[in-house]
């Protein structure tokens, strides 16, 4: 078959157009640290690469959400951590009140520290995390507790017994919220026996409430500890979920990261054949009318 000098421009053009192309597709992976920039570059390696990182966004989502969770249980906690303060403080007003050689001086400054403390309650049952209120359940835009007009004792709780869950992974979900009712009713209700026992000069009640505080106090350390078990679970998941996620970078990095020490080699020996391409076609293209008659 005759070989026309056409034929061999175009074949020429082809090769100068592959080596081209090759140069780009390298610089562009050097460029860009990826040597996946368009999904028909590698259709596999972009299937698994897109199913990674999906697996990621969700140990993302997963690794907010616990995070979202230790810091309400944490506030929880914290909460409980002051109203068991605040317990103990009552209960040491409730002995001195009970002793029956107090003077009214005495116990009045007594009924008036109660007061405080029973305010300090209500302001722990109001407590919130950001814009929700801790222990109202899912009724999280109101608080749990309203203190009625001239008492000194919360009306019934105005919230209710939902669980506040957050899914901590896939199909796994937490609560985050104590039982307000089991941990603040025995509180109001024991601070409100020895109020009632002071104002009339109640010894008997008073000491009754002795009894009260004791219960109230093993409701709130029960709160504290199933508050504290979950904290401590969602700590474990958590390193699980941190462990999760530097493997599923490392995978993505394997089929979607380029080898940079590789590529700029494989880059330097496609811009030598780019450029040797050139110069031979440059070279066997230079035929003149004089060639044509030897």
């Amino acid at each position: 078959m005759r070989v026309s000098l056409n034929m061999i421009a175009e074949s020429s053009l082809r090769n100068i157009q592959a080596n081209q192309t090759r140069v780009e597709q390298l610089q562009e992976q050097i460029t860009s640290g990826s040597r996946i920039v368009r999904p028909s570059d590698d259709p596999i390696g972009t299937a698994q690469a897109l199913g990674l990182q999906e697996s990621l966004d969700q140990a993302a989502q997963y690794g907010k959400n616990i995070d979202q969770a230790t810091t309400w249980l944490n506030a929880t906690d914290s909460s409980l951590g002051s109203m068991t303060d605040a317990l103990h403080r009552a209960r040491e007003l409730a002995v001195q009140a009970a002793n029956g050689t107090l003077s009214s001086a005495d116990r009045s400054a007594i009924q008036a520290e109660i007061s405080q403390i029973q305010q300090h309650v209500l302001d722990l049952a109001h407590s919130k995390q950001g814009a929700y209120f801790l222990f109202s359940g899912t009724r999280s835009d109101q608080p749990g507790y309203v203190l009625p007009a001239a008492s000194s004792t919360p009306g019934a709780y105005q919230g209710n017994t939902n669980l506040v869950q957050r899914e901590i992974s896939p199909g796994v979900t937490i609560a985050v919220n104590a039982n307000a009712t089991s941990t603040f009713d025995p509180v109001f209700s024991a601070l409100g026996q020895l109020q009632t026992g002071l104002t009339a000069g109640d010894t008997a009640a008073i000491n009754a409430s002795l009894s009260s505080f004791d219960g109230a106090l093993d409701g709130v350390n029960i709160q504290r500890a199933q508050v504290g078990a979950r904290v401590n679970r969602l700590e474990t998941l958590k390193q699980r979920q941190d462990a999760v996620s530097v493997n599923l970078n490392r995978l993505l990095s394997n089929v979607k990261d380029v080898d940079m020490a590789s590529a700029i080699t494989n880059f330097t020996m496609a811009q030598n054949v780019y450029t040797a391409s050139l110069k031979a076609t440059a070279q066997s293209m230079q035929i003149s009318l004089l060639d044509y008659l030897h």
